[in-house]
């Protein structure tokens, strides 16, 4: 008898002690926001192929522009998420940062909601005058799709 009621307890002080720990279990709720701001620059249409880097950055690869016998690259600056058109043939209208012509600014808030908790707020700014990987930027104002594949 004293075993049933040695394990009726230890059952007992087990469910109190988990009822306590779910009691304790809060509710957070995180959002993240990115502003993202061309200054100077210069306006062009470019058509070539997105890509996305390792880095998950989406490039504008195989860009054919007058003057240059190679094809050029661009780091895409886009609040939108362009990974449904990885792999298209695009033309891209929007700002292009080049050789120090103009800066790209981002600001990204990220806001955590805490139940029953003190909420938190964090700020990053970046600014600069190159892109990822070092290449010229090219903030994203409309793209229309050329082909379904690059290389047609």
């Amino acid at each position: 008898m004293n075993k049933i009621r040695t394990m009726a307890v230890a059952v007992g002080l087990a469910a109190t002690c988990g009822a306590g720990l779910i009691a304790q279990t809060q509710e957070t709720k995180t959002t993240t926001s990115t502003k993202v701001e061309i200054k100077g620059g210069k306006d062009v249409t470019l058509i070539g192929c997105l890509e996305r880097s390792l880095t998950g950055a989406y490039i504008l690869a195989d860009v054919r522009e007058p003057g240059r016998h190679e094809p050029s690259r661009y780091a895409l600056v886009s609040k939108e998420d362009l990974a449904g058109h990885v792999g298209e043939r695009v033309e891209i209208e929007g700002k292009a940062v080049v050789n120090g012509n103009g800066k790209v600014s981002l600001e990204t808030t990220t806001k955590t909601e805490v139940e029953h908790g003190k909420d938190e707020e964090s700020k990053m700014k970046s600014e600069g005058t190159a892109g990822a990987l070092d290449m010229p930027s090219l903030g994203v104002k409309s793209m229309k799709k050329l082909s379904s594949h690059c290389y047609e």
